[in-house]
């Protein structure tokens, strides 16, 4: 017994040698695979929060597209609500403005500006019952037509049967005329109103 002990401590010793090998390395094996596994659980997280940041993002910005759409929305309602309330307290004005004496003056205007537009020696004045046009009219237009635009017009009268205030001016040979009736001078600068409505809207807003 005594002679194989030598051998089979040796052989103890290897093997305790080969199994500490074997365990050490096993151990830096699995702590390979678990650092792998680390980096890539960290990796697949961060790849999942940049996507989740992603989605985050997508949904504010239609939140804030959605917002914006609404608001607009609400504003154009808001400036069209304006806008007619506005053209009805012009349209109230206007008429009654017809119905006093201080419309002769606007209808000298409206004439002559007719007659500058139609741009003929000659015109023919239709106007409506409502506001009626005389001779003293006729030259008092004529005269405000040579003041602004150096146009000398002859101006005659026509039928009274329009059924909005103002004028239609019609050349002497009927094919051509310029309309200055109310509703047709309202629609002519819906435009400006509107802008100018627009413009009074973001004023107040950027205070």
């Amino acid at each position: 017994m005594t002679a194989e002990n030598p051998l089979v401590e040796g052989i103890l010793n290897d093997a305790k040698a080969r199994a500490s090998s074997i365990i050490g390395k096993a151990r830096a094996d699995a702590e390979a695979i678990a650092r792998d596994g680390h980096q890539r659980a960290e990796k697949e997280r961060e790849s999942q929060r940049r996507m989740f940041a992603l989605k985050l993002e997508q949904i504010r910005l239609k939140e804030e597209s959605a917002a914006k759409s609404i608001e607009r929305t609400a504003e154009l309602k808001m400036l069209d609500v304006s806008f007619s309330q506005v053209m009805e307290r012009v349209d109230a004005k206007m008429r009654d403005l017809v119905s006093s004496p201080d419309f002769s003056p606007v209808l000298v205007s409206w004439i002559a500006e007719a007659a500058i537009g139609l741009d003929r020696p000659e015109a023919v004045v239709s106007y409506s019952h409502s506001s009626p046009v005389t001779e003293e009219i006729l030259r008092a237009a004529e005269k405000e037509a040579k003041e602004k635009a150096g146009l000398d017009v002859r101006l005659t009268l026509g039928p009274g049967d329009l059924r909005d205030a103002g004028v239609v001016l019609s050349s002497a040979d009927g094919k051509v005329s310029y309309n200055n009736q109310l509703g047709v001078r309202k629609r002519r600068y819906q435009r400006d109103i509107r802008r100018i409505i627009q413009e009074e809207y973001a004023r107040q807003n950027s205070r």
